[in-house]
């Protein structure tokens, strides 16, 4: 590599200070990201898991529900991405519907659940209809659909990192 500018690179590399760094990562943790909330989102319909879109848009960023939270300080730069859909942000006890999909759940006592069922055989959960359904106790297997997007996504993360710092560098540099 020749450099005949060095008063051009020298700029640059002040240019380039703590802030810059800062910049890039998190542009990276950002692409990280939208990337694990893609493949959560990829699983959930390759398990067909929604039919309503709640949970689906509580993975999307902005959409009602999703949890998109920076934590930065002087030593680490961290990005929580998820969803709270249905979670209680009183009692840290009560899981929200995707945790419930993901991790299992049982159901201990009887209880009323109201709604209908639509034309296509499947239910709705209406809490003013008069309808509905007793749940009786059992057991749901845990889907684990983000533990199998984030498995998926650490199989290619660093090859992501590369690609997204090639590409902010390229925007720096040029």
């Amino acid at each position: 590599m020749s450099i005949h500018d060095f008063e051009g690179l020298a700029r640059k590399l002040r240019q380039f200070n703590e802030k810059g760094i800062t910049q890039v990562l998190r542009s990276i943790a950002e692409a990280v990201g939208e990337t694990l909330l893609n493949y959560v989102m990829d699983e959930i319909d390759r398990q067909h898991l929604i039919d309503t879109g709640l949970m689906w848009n509580s993975f999307t960023r902005g959409g009602e529900g999703n949890v998109w939270e920076w934590d930065i300080d002087r030593n680490a730069i961290v990005l929580e991405v998820g969803s709270n859909l249905g979670t209680n942000k009183n009692d840290s006890d009560q899981w929200g519907y995707p945790r419930l999909i993901n991790d299992g759940y049982r159901i201990n006592k009887p209880h009323f659940v109201p709604g209908y069922w639509n034309s296509g055989g499947s239910f709705v959960y209406d809490p003013n209809a008069k309808g509905g359904f007793m749940a009786k106790p059992r057991s749901f297997i845990g889907r684990h659909y983000f533990d199998i997007a984030v498995k998926h996504l650490e199989g290619g993360m660093n090859a992501l990192i590369m690609k997204r710092l090639e590409k902010e560098l390229g925007r720096i540099w040029s």
